[in-house]
C-alpha cells in the first residue's frame, strides 16, 4: 500500500516520551502501510529544541514541517501528549492530515477523573500519589508515582529492557506540558474545527484518558469522530 501512517508519540505524567515502549504493539497492526514513528521535539531522540517555545502548537508545526519535507499526507496516530499535538495539527495544517487516530488522550485536563480511576484500581494510596505529584512534582513524588500509579496505566507492564532503552524528555518539559494540559481554559470547543475523519480510542481502565474524557472529545469534534473503548484495557 502507498498509504502512510505516522505515529506521533507524546508524554504525559508517564514521564517517558519516546517510541521505544510502544513499537511492539503498533507494528503488527500497520497492515502493509508505511509507518514512521517520531518522537516529538524535546522528547526521546529528537532535537531537544528550546524549552521556552515548548508547546502543543510548536509540536504541531514541527510535525507539519516534517510531513512537508517528506511529501506525505498521512494518517496521524497520536498517543497521550501526541494526541493533543495531533489535535492541534489537524485544524492548523489541514493539508497535512488525511485522518486522525487519537489514543489514550484527552481534549481537556480532568485530574478529578484521573484520580478517581487511580482510586478505583489502586485505592487511596494511588490516587493520593497522583494528586501529590500533580500538585508538587519532586523526585520523591515521581518515584511514588512509578511505584503506585504507573503499573495501573498498562495491562502489560514495561519490561526492564524497555525501560532501560527509553529516553526521558528534556528536563523541565513534563511540568510545562502538565501545566498546559491543566490550564483553566477549556479547549474542547476548538476541536469542532477538526474536519478529517477521527478515531478516538481508549481503554475502559485508562486513568490518563478515561472513557468519559474520550466521549467528551468525540462530542466536541462532532460527526467526523468515532469512539472506540477497549474492554479490560489501560
Amino acid at each position: 500500500s502507498g498509504r502512510s501512517a505516522f505515529r506521533a508519540r507524546g508524554v504525559g505524567p508517564g514521564r517517558y516520551g519516546d517510541r521505544t515502549g510502544c513499537l511492539p504493539g503498533v507494528e503488527p497492526v500497520v497492515c502493509g502501510a508505511r509507518m514512521r514513528c517520531d518522537d516529538l521535539w524535546w522528547h526521546g531522540r529528537s532535537d531537544p529544541g528550546t524549552l521556552g517555545v515548548c508547546s502543543l502548537i510548536a509540536g504541531a508545526d514541527s510535525l507539519a514541517d516534517l510531513c512537508g519535507t517528506l511529501g506525505v499526507r498521512p494518517i496521524v496516530a497520536g498517543f497521550s501528549l501526541g494526541g493533543r499535538v495531533a489535535m492541534r495539527l489537524a485544524p492548523t495544517h489541514p493539508e497535512t492530515v488525511e485522518a486522525l487516530a487519537l489514543v489514550n488522550t484527552t481534549g481537556v485536563g480532568r485530574p478529578d477523573r484521573t484520580a478517581a480511576m487511580f482510586r478505583k484500581h489502586g485505592g487511596d494510596a494511588a490516587a493520593l500519589a497522583y494528586e501529590r505529584d500533580l500538585a508538587n512534582p519532586t523526585t520523591d513524588s515521581m518515584n511514588e508515582w512509578f511505584r503506585l500509579c504507573q503499573p495501573l496505566t498498562v495491562k502489560r507492564p514495561y519490561t526492564a529492557d524497555e525501560f532501560a532503552d527509553m529516553v526521558p524528555p528534556v528536563p523541565g518539559v513534563t511540568p510545562q506540558h502538565v501545566k498546559e494540559r491543566n490550564q483553566p481554559a477549556n479547549p474542547l470547543p476548538e476541536r469542532s474545527v477538526i474536519g478529517c475523519p477521527s478515531l478516538v480510542r481508549t481503554g475502559d481502565s485508562d486513568p490518563l484518558g478515561t472513557p468519559d474524557d474520550a466521549a467528551d472529545l468525540v462530542t466536541a469534534i462532532g460527526p467526523n469522530a468515532t469512539l472506540h473503548v477497549i474492554e479490560n484495557s489501560g
